[in-house]
């Protein structure tokens, strides 16, 4: 998957208002700093293994 696309599946997530993510098997390193867009979301989905990492975690402003 090319970053444009990554950014594109993003965006329709943030749009969509999505709870989930699921980047699973795309060889991501890291991720982009736009996944901040994805404000809604409750879980993200990034290996194989189906690890959740809770939003709260990735999104907290004190």
């Amino acid at each position: 998957m090319t970053r444009e696309e990554l950014l594109q599946l993003i965006d329709k997530a943030a749009d969509e208002g999505s709870t989930e993510l699921d980047l699973a098997g795309l060889g991501l390193e890291k991720l982009p700093p736009e996944i901040g867009k994805c404000t809604q979301l409750e879980s993200l989905v990034l290996g194989k293994l189906d690890m959740i990492v809770s939003s709260i975690a990735l999104f907290y402003i004190p």
